[in-house]
């Protein structure tokens, strides 16, 4: 079994970076090799070679805990928060211009820098982000630390150009906080499901948070919403569920003599 974890790794050919030459055929052979092909939602399986989509099983991402009820707007001491291991393809600079763009709004940014963010591009964005008096920077923090963060949130907001299926945004669900996203809609479910807006552009992205932050009924209807999503979708239930269905074996046990080789990618 191969567990796909980025959008990206729906092809050989854009999971890599480094030594392309070296990882995307030996990817390519994996995929090739594995009897099921996990993916995190419909768009992964449609982005899969034709030949492998018949191997593709949707199992969803575990949520570790669900409130039973979503968190209280009026508690909330952040407007928005970003949470993310800080990357270039996370665009946290898009994050930092929506807190230049609405000074009337609270913003929080939860995450600490990947090595390959260079010092002079953390140098930049550490002290844009010091300079603004509605952003608080907290960097990397625990678990823990970040499900009580957004439980004062109004809103998660994810301004990356490609993901997988954010835990990010299960977390943000998983207490009734809903999401603003700039384009990633893993499945399609932000829309489908109503918790939240995909803006597509920058300056919507700045009227969908002002308009969430603002409109109590709303955003506590698309937390409502969210939290039963994710009870239902991403429980552990669910996830065994599905983990059933595409390896049958893991209940019943496998046939003498039959072999299963399961490999997991990290991510």
């Amino acid at each position: 079994m191969y567990a796909l974890a980025h959008d990206l790794h729906c092809s050989p050919w854009t999971a890599y970076d480094h030594k392309k030459w070296l990882h995307a055929p030996l990817f390519s052979l994996a995929l090739r090799s594995a009897d099921v092909i996990a993916v995190q939602h419909c768009q992964q399986s449609a982005s899969l070679n034709p030949h492998l989509r018949e191997r593709a099983a949707h199992v969803p991402n575990l949520v570790r805990s669900v409130r039973e009820y979503p968190r209280v707007y009026d508690t909330t001491t952040i407007d928005a928060i970003w949470i993310a291991k800080i990357r270039t393809s996370k665009q946290l600079h898009l994050f930092v211009d929506l807190a230049e763009a609405l000074p009337r709004l609270r913003f929080a940014v939860v995450g600490g820098f990947d090595p390959t963010v260079g010092s002079t591009i953390q140098a930049a964005l550490e002290q844009r982000m010091s300079s603004l008096e509605n952003l608080i920077f907290y960097g990397p923090q625990r678990d823990d630390k970040v499900l009580s963060l957004l439980s004062e949130s109004k809103i998660l907001v994810n301004t990356s150009c490609d993901e997988g299926f954010p835990n990010t945004m299960l977390e943000a669900w998983s207490v009734g906080v809903p999401v603003v996203s700039l384009s990633v809609d893993p499945g399609g479910v932000i829309e489908q499901e109503g918790m939240g807006f995909v803006s597509g552009t920058v300056t919507q992205l700045v009227h969908d948070v002002d308009a969430l932050a603002r409109t109590k009924a709303l955003n506590q209807k698309y937390g409502e919403v969210a939290l039963s999503y994710v009870r239902r979708q991403h429980s552990l239930k669910a996830v065994c569920q599905a983990l059933e269905g595409a390896l049958p074996g893991l209940r019943s046990g496998f046939a003498p003599g039959q072999e299963r080789h399961v490999t997991v990618e990290d991510g």
